[in-house]
């Protein structure tokens, strides 16, 4: 018992030793996309346009927030975050009705507040990292252009609570190098695992559409850290 309480007590002391706090602030680039968003019936359900031919591309945004890290010990850290991300994806439907040709592409921008908890380990000027992230939609807006012949007609939709989840949880991977002593990039890729887009369902609790789409979201960046 002697020897336990000893040794505990050395691991208590060493651990305080190497603890501190470290503060920084981030911003950066995301490439971001919606994987998914597949009927059972319909194979690619894109709304309104479940039965075009659609393809979907990455979506430019920004992403930019704060963070602190609590070292354990001289290699491991926990990092903590709060960040702004433009999420979302540009789609694109080619349909054809009666000889008559149309393209309808639409811009999906989802915000979020994300607060990811990291476990991050250091080597030298690298650093690596992975962990939970929490997120919560601030809204999320489409913009759809439908161009017919010579006509052009543009909607811009906000989506309801009820049109998608407010709540996104990922799995977030990536890696840092520091530059300098303050100054830094950072690279990393956030892996959502919830489906965005609930089922729909009619007053008598019946699914009408059942459609799914999961997030993922590259992030490059640059962080300074006090």
């Amino acid at each position: 018992m002697k020897k336990l309480i000893v040794t505990l007590a050395a691991i208590v002391m060493a651990t305080g030793a190497f603890a501190q706090l470290n503060f920084g602030v981030k911003v950066g680039g995301n490439l971001a996309s919606i994987s998914g968003m597949v009927s059972e019936e319909n194979g690619l359900d894109w709304g309104d346009l479940a039965s075009a031919d659609a393809s979907q591309a990455m979506r430019l945004g920004l992403n930019a927030g704060v963070y602190a890290e609590y070292m354990v010990m001289p290699m491991l850290g926990v990092q903590v975050e709060a960040n702004f991300s433009m999420q979302g994806v540009n789609t694109t439907a080619n349909a054809s009705l009666l000889g008559v040709e149309s393209t309808t592409k639409t811009a999906w921008a989802a915000n979020y507040v994300n607060v990811p908890i990291l476990a991050k380990l250091h080597f030298a000027n690298i650093r690596a990292y992975v962990g939970p992230q929490f997120g919560f939609a601030t809204g999320i807006n489409t913009t759809a252009k439908t161009i017919t012949g010579d006509n052009t007609n543009t909607q811009e939709n906000a989506l309801e609570a009820g049109d998608y989840s407010g709540f996104d949880f990922s799995l977030v991977f990536g890696a840092q190098y520091k530059l300098t002593a303050n100054i830094g990039i950072d690279a990393r890729y956030n892996l959502g695992l919830t489906n965005v887009f609930p089922a729909t369902k009619n007053d008598k609790g019946e699914v009408l559409t059942e459609a799914w789409g999961k997030q993922g979201v590259i992030q490059l960046g640059v962080f300074y850290e006090f």
